[in-house]
């Protein structure tokens, strides 16, 4: 009985991150998105993402982003290019003025780095956060 029980906890637990294989032969997760783990960008000009689904950060994901940083009155006051190979971002210099921040994914998919494998998510991944 517990065999039995371990393996429905199993097929469930794996269905809930599986992916869904389309008839061209590619795959598909419209369920994904950025996660903001830790932010500092006004003190210590730190940034840590993931892409995560179900709340549960998916470590082998990743994605070309952008990140913009507005300013309290919704200036632009920086703006760069991320490769998504390290979602732990230390910046040049603390933003102390920011109010704002945009992460948005340069493609609307996600690579699967273990098997090389693009995951379409439907549109460009997104979050914005107001600082405090």
């Amino acid at each position: 009985m517990i065999k039995f029980l371990t393996m429905i906890f199993l097929i469930t637990a794996t269905q809930s991150f599986a992916q869904t294989k389309l008839l061209d032969g590619t795959w598909e997760d419209k369920n994904l998105s950025f996660k903001i783990i830790q932010e500092e960008i006004n003190e210590k000009g730190f940034l840590e993402l993931c892409i995560q689904k179900n709340d549960i950060c998916i470590e082998n994901l990743t994605i070309g982003f952008s990140i913009i940083i507005f300013d309290n009155a919704g200036k632009e006051i920086w703006s760069s290019l991320w490769t998504g190979k390290n979602m732990r971002i230390k910046f040049e210099k603390d933003f102390p003025g920011a109010g704002k921040i945009l992460v948005k994914a340069g493609a609307p998919f996600v690579i699967n780095n273990l098997t090389g494998t693009r995951i379409n998510t439907g549109v460009p991944l997104k979050i914005e956060k107001l600082l405090k």
